[in-house]
């Protein structure tokens, strides 16, 4: 067990925005709740984790993968990746099995036999996009590529070569109608579930960039062509042409018969967008669904099952209707990466809306689990029992980490040294304060004007670095080396 960690907003990264305190003090709500989520282990080879649910003496894989994500803007101050290190530490070394929660006392499977969304290459790939640092994949690629393999020879369908999860459960989306809850066989009911197909080739995707970035060519062109393969399969077989959606389906049958689909649209084809399997029309398509108030952008979006499902519940139901931060997160950075960033600007902004509503009702306060799609209030549990609170873990993701990059629109590349400035808020806003690659930077726009020259952007640096600004008046994006010390500039 080491020192506590403390809860000291001067060392946070300083979100500017005009007009919006609201958001900024649930910025500082997150960051104070996950200071109190901190779990301190007193057990030989452990490290103190970040938990959702302190106190329950259970470390869980996708929840401390999510969690990642939010303290890689902590300047330091909380450490998300003591997580990722338990498990790793935990995995079975003989075939890369990592299981989906351990507890804490015996260091045994919570759960046995089940796996829980595979994002670990991820987090570490956006880790070393903000810190700089890359010192950490040598160490974990045996980890990563073991859950890689163990996923590949473990599995996959024979007829179909794609993926399964034991149940919804272990794909975290607990009593989603997509099979059988709890499978008592851990067999996935004979369904090949999207969302992991989508996982499977976004892990393929970051272990080839970590690949290129150590030297290692032969690795990178084999994950690349991982990742290929692996959509070529989902568009093969997880897209309907007629509905123009990813759907999951039964596998039983024979080699190049027709699948058969589970009829339900629900947040596991989110992941479609995020791992580059949906291209062209596909995204497209996926886009007009998202955005379909019939659908899935209801009042708080997006909800995690249509509402043209019968199994829709407008309270959220837990996995039938409720709004997510994991999935919603998903969504939300595939539709920046092809190419609709407003969009998905105006989605957060839905969301963080509905969250500071909630926060501001006596009757709730602070942060949800997950969110009615239909009201400003928590969801409920399928027994209409409603949600935990306090759940900052992946509940910090709207109010921090899509705060600054979506509401404020900052992107971090490490790699080149480089800070993209999306001016889409088009008005006074930017981050003081940040750590960015062993540099104490800040970058605010103080003045908006859409017209050449007209706009302002004020930055501080220790070290020099590349600032990249897009807006809508500007053809080309401006590309400034920002030197040391205090500037302003003209965009």
């Amino acid at each position: 067990m080491s020192e506590k960690y403390v809860y000291d907003k001067r060392k946070l990264p300083r979100p500017v925005l005009n007009g919006h305190e609201d958001w900024i003090n649930l910025y500082y709500k997150a960051w104070e709740t996950a200071f109190t989520n901190v779990e301190y282990i007193d057990k030989p080879g452990w490290k103190d984790i970040l938990t959702c649910m302190p106190g329950v003496g259970i470390t869980w894989q996708w929840d401390s993968c999510i969690m990642t994500f939010i303290t890689n803007f902590a300047n330091g101050t909380l450490n998300g990746f003591n997580n990722l290190d338990n498990l790793y530490r935990l995995r079975r070394e003989s075939d890369g099995f990592m299981s989906m929660a351990y507890t804490i006392e015996t260091e045994e499977e919570a759960y046995p036999g089940r796996i829980n969304p595979p994002l670990m290459a991820w987090a570490e790939w956006e880790h070393y996009l903000v810190s700089g640092d890359k010192s950490r994949f040598e160490e974990v690629l045996p980890a990563l590529e073991g859950i890689y393999s163990f996923i590949e020879n473990n599995r996959r369908r024979e007829t179909c070569q794609l993926y399964w999860f034991e149940d919804p459960g272990s794909s975290g989306m607990d009593n989603s109608p997509r099979g059988g809850y709890f499978s008592p066989d851990l067999d996935g009911s004979d369904v090949c579930h999207v969302d992991l197909a989508c996982q499977q080739a976004l892990s393929a995707k970051h272990l080839a960039l970590i690949h290129g970035t150590l030297g290692n060519e032969e690795k990178k062109a084999f994950y690349e062509s991982e990742q290929k393969r692996i959509c070529d399969l989902i568009n093969k077989y997880h897209w309907s042409d007629r509905a123009r959606w990813y759907f999951d389906f039964f596998a039983r049958g024979e080699v190049g018969q027709k699948v058969k689909f589970i009829n339900s649209k629900t947040a596991a084809a989110f992941w479609t967008l995020l791992c580059g399997a949906a291209v062209d029309g596909k995204k497209e398509a996926v886009r007009e669904h998202l955005f379909n108030p019939d659908e899935f952008f209801t009042k708080v979006p997006f909800a995690s099952l249509a509402k043209d499902d019968p199994n829709y519940d407008p309270n959220g139901g837990y996995w039938l209707g409720s709004v997510w931060p994991p999935v919603n997160y998903a969504a939300i950075k595939g539709l920046a990466q092809t190419g609709h960033r407003e969009l998905a600007r105006e989605a957060v902004v839905n969301w963080l809306t509905s969250m500071c509503a909630v926060d501001a009702n006596p009757a709730y306060g602070g942060i949800w689990e997950c969110y009615s799609p239909e009201a400003y209030r928590p969801a409920t549990a399928e027994n209409g029992e409603i949600v935990r609170a306090d759940f900052v873990g992946w509940g910090g993701l709207a109010p921090i980490t899509l705060l600054i990059e979506n509401i404020i629109g900052l992107e971090f590349d490490a790699r080149e040294n480089k800070v993209i400035f999306n001016l889409e808020a088009r008005e006074k806003c930017g981050l003081e304060n940040m750590v960015f690659n062993n540099n104490n930077i800040s970058v605010v726009c103080t003045e908006y004007q859409p017209f050449r020259g007209k706009t302002v952007i004020e930055t501080e640096a220790e070290k020099p670095f590349k600032l990249v600004v897009k807006t809508n008046y500007l053809w080309d994006p401006a590309e400034i080396d920002v030197p040391v010390g205090k500037s302003t500039f003209r965009i």
